[in-house]
């Protein structure tokens, strides 16, 4: 593929700032950077550092306040709004960090592929049905989004973007929420594409993806840091060798894997080492119907949870996880089997207190028009506790690096950092059972490690933490982890493996 512009992407002194109810916000400031053509080029930095400001303003999402940004040799700055959605469908491609806001939610997968692939036709789009079998998605092709797993509208939405053939693919955490297999088959798919001279611009946690890439740009607080390409020389304002230095850091800090030696037991002999039983699962079994297909999303599942622990529930994306949590938190009813909490049996556990049972769901539920902190204040006011809760407050906010960010609402924050609001919401009532999903997938390596050491804390104080994850990086946290697959648990547990949490 020919280009006549000599990069993908220029930005020359990029500054963008936002004004808010809470103050100016300087997202990115002085940005110079040239990235190239048939390359990964990853954006990397903390939560909340500008990435997601820069992937907008790349995609023509937003205008910069100074500046440039040109794309394919076009100056962006420069055009209508009419011509920016011209540019959107066909030259540069863009995916949404939140999955679910990729889609339109009465159209199912391959209809958003045919739209996408009618809207700006291109020879060098893939066909629909070739791109989901890459993806391991083909059989969720006649799937409305509200049905696929979290991953699985990830690699949905990747898919949608392709097909419009773009020249430029700007794409926003896309491994975030997949398990290693979905998350190497999406790459693979990048690297054929690379090769044909489509250029990639990721924003990123994932170490994998900062390792295939070809140009690593780091940002921090707004400012570039630095700027490290492995086989082309790019420019940058300040360079130095980034990728090196940042490896040898937090931001690159990745926990151990669990050993192999050691020995695995049986989900009863570890409740039997445990204090307190807070909820028992009896042969839990829940189904879908989506049209003819009956889907078996949870399958005869019989589970104790003890308090006191930090427990892990890992699989594949869609192997049920997020349904199993639902059934826990009382948000679904079960086909079959019996819930009980402490001892009772019980229809439902949704009308709980959130001292009891508290949620931290993969779209986390944050209201808008609150502030962070008064987001985080919730369940005390709904406790009627508002007045003695101050000091846990700031307690949670300081744990969770949220003290400057307080006064924001959470569109203000960055995806990381609403995570950690839901998750500082979720434990402010010190609740018995805690049930997290994917707590950690928009976090930095740094700010992971810290979101489990707060875990790990609440599990001390006597909280059941049961955290559904794919990421199999961070298996030495837990205390054991139930593996589930296709709706199955599987009955073996692995003891955590023994080390420390340091603060961020």
């Amino acid at each position: 593929m020919q280009h006549e512009s000599q990069f993908a992407v220029s930005c020359r002194q990029l500054v963008k700032t936002y004004w808010t109810d809470s103050g100016r916000v300087r997202a990115l400031e002085g940005i110079d950077i040239d990235l190239p053509w048939a390359a990964v080029s990853a954006l990397v930095g903390p939560s909340g550092s500008g990435k997601s400001s820069l992937l907008r303003l790349l995609a023509g999402m937003d205008r910069p306040t100074t500046g440039t940004v040109v794309v394919d040799g076009v100056d962006l700055t420069a055009l209508s709004s009419r011509r920016l959605r011209r540019i959107r469908d066909g030259v540069v491609g863009y995916i949404f960090q939140r999955p679910s806001d990729n889609f339109v939610s009465y159209l199912t997968v391959v209809e958003h592929l045919r739209l996408a692939s009618g809207r700006s036709p291109h020879p060098n789009a893939p066909e629909a049905d070739e791109i989901l079998e890459k993806l391991e998605i083909a059989h969720r092709r006649d799937h409305l989004p509200h049905e696929l797993s979290g991953g699985e509208q990830q690699r949905a939405a990747f898919a949608q973007v392709m097909m419009t053939g773009p020249r430029v693919v700007v794409a926003d955490e896309p491994t975030a929420e997949l398990d290693s297999a979905s998350g190497e088959a999406l790459l693979e798919v990048v690297r054929d594409l690379t090769r044909a001279g489509t250029a990639f611009v990721i924003a990123t946690h994932d170490p994998k993806v900062s390792r295939m890439a070809d140009t690593s740009i780091e940002i921090d607080h707004g400012l570039l840091k630095g700027a490290h390409a492995h086989d082309t020389k790019i420019h940058a304002s300040q360079t130095r060798d980034v990728v090196a230095a940042a490896r040898g850091s937090a931001l690159y800090m990745r926990p151990s894997a669990v050993r192999s030696s050691v020995p695995e037991v049986s989900p009863t002999q570890f409740a039997e080492r445990s204090r307190i039983q807070l909820l028992q699962l009896d042969g839990v079994t829940k189904t879908y119907t989506r049209g003819s297909e009956i889907v078996h999303a949870v399958e005869d599942v019989s589970l104790d949870l003890p308090s006191a622990h930090l427990l892990g529930l890992m699989g594949r994306s869609g192997s049920g996880k997020t349904t199993l949590l639902n059934l826990l938190a009382g948000w679904e009813s079960p086909d079959g089997g019996s819930i009980s909490w402490a001892g009772k049996e019980m229809e439902h556990t949704d009308n709980l207190p959130w001292s009891d049972v508290a949620v931290v769901p993969q779209k986390l539920g944050l209201i808008e028009e609150l502030s962070v902190r008064k987001n985080i204040e919730y369940p005390a006011r709904l406790d009627g506790r508002l007045d003695e809760m101050g000091e846990r407050v700031d307690e949670l906010l300081a744990e969770l690096g949220l003290e400057e960010l307080q006064d924001r609402v959470p569109l203000e924050t960055s995806v990381g950092q609403q995570q950690r609001t839901a998750l500082a919401r979720a434990l402010l009532l010190r609740p018995r059972l805690l049930l997290a999903d994917e707590p950690s997938g928009h976090q930095d390596a740094l700010w992971a490690r810290g979101v489990f050491r707060v875990l790990r804390a609440a599990a001390e104080e006597g909280t059941c933490c049961l955290v559904a994850t794919h990421n199999e990086e961070i298996a030495s946290y837990f205390d054991a982890i139930f593996h589930m697959a296709d709706g199955h648990l599987v009955d073996e547990v692995r003891p955590r493996e023994s080390g420390t949490l340091s603060r961020p």
